[in-house]
């Protein structure tokens, strides 16, 4: 008992220190670790919004006249952020866990296990804000998006990085050898990437898949992040199931690693 409340001791200044040694880390080699995966949802952007857009021309969204490019757009935004924050709760978590053995160094410091954690989860979170912002700042300069409505939608990329890095994390802390990193990767990231809302309303989904879809995690932010031209009536709803889900993902992570490191 004793050995788990010392675990679960926080300070501010310790998370923070976590997060600032990725930060450093990352402002050396931003440029290399930034361009390949935000090239992906900018590139889906060009060639879908581009290529498809003049194909389907405009249609109603929840009231609103979009073209397909304005709807595709924010879809665009939350798959950055979630490729951004997963990945690097997934597999650069796990090089730190497993190879670096850099959490296991942190942890000879005067830090907790919590600070460790909680440092690494607000990284892998600031990592899909970083994404989104910089996809959000390419739809806004394409005037697909009002730039207010970017700044006004970070908060909803702060819960979606949480919530993706928290499942990140997860992954980290469960799988034994880095190839099985692929499996969440395939089996729930893709899926949810392509039928959450991203590239079609998920009213055209026929059948029960349209419900599978509206419960994928990535439903709730893709709606929230094209909130500048409406939301679902039941908004409410997504918004505690979101703030579930990232309690539940959170303390899931926290404890897997926990057990990989210490059990």
């Amino acid at each position: 008992m004793k050995a788990l409340a010392t675990a679960a001791a926080v300070s501010p200044w310790g998370v923070y220190s976590v997060w600032r040694r990725h930060a450093d880390v990352y402002r050396i080699t931003w440029l290399s670790n930034l361009l390949p995966p935000m090239s992906e949802p900018i590139l889906y952007l060009f060639a879908f919004g581009a290529g498809l857009g003049p194909m389907i021309g405009s249609f109603e969204y929840l009231g609103s006249t979009l073209t397909y490019a304005q709807f595709l757009g924010p879809g665009m935004i939350a798959v950055a952020v979630l490729f951004q924050s997963f990945f690097e709760g997934a597999y650069a978590s796990f090089i730190r866990l497993s190879f670096q053995k850099t959490w296991q160094a942190l942890l000879t410091a005067p830090l907790s296990y919590t600070d460790v954690f909680l440092g690494d989860w607000l990284w892998a979170t600031t990592k899909g804000v970083i994404g989104g912002s910089a996809t959000g700042l390419v739809v806004v300069l394409l005037g697909l998006y009002p730039p207010v409505g970017l700044l006004y939608s970070l908060p909803v990329m702060v819960l979606g990085g949480m919530l993706f890095g928290a499942c990140g994390l997860v992954t980290a802390g469960t799988v034994r050898i880095i190839d099985q990193v692929n499996l969440p990767t395939f089996l729930f990231i893709i899926p949810m990437f392509a039928l959450s809302g991203t590239y079609f309303p998920r009213t055209n989904l026929p059948g029960v898949s349209r419900y599978f879809a509206e419960i994928l995690p990535l439903a709730p932010v893709v709606d929230f992040l094209r909130w500048p031209y409406g939301l679902p009536s039941y908004w409410p709803w997504q918004l505690v199931g979101l703030v579930v889900l990232i309690a539940v993902a959170g303390s899931w992570a926290w404890w897997a690693i926990r057990q990989r490191i210490y059990l």
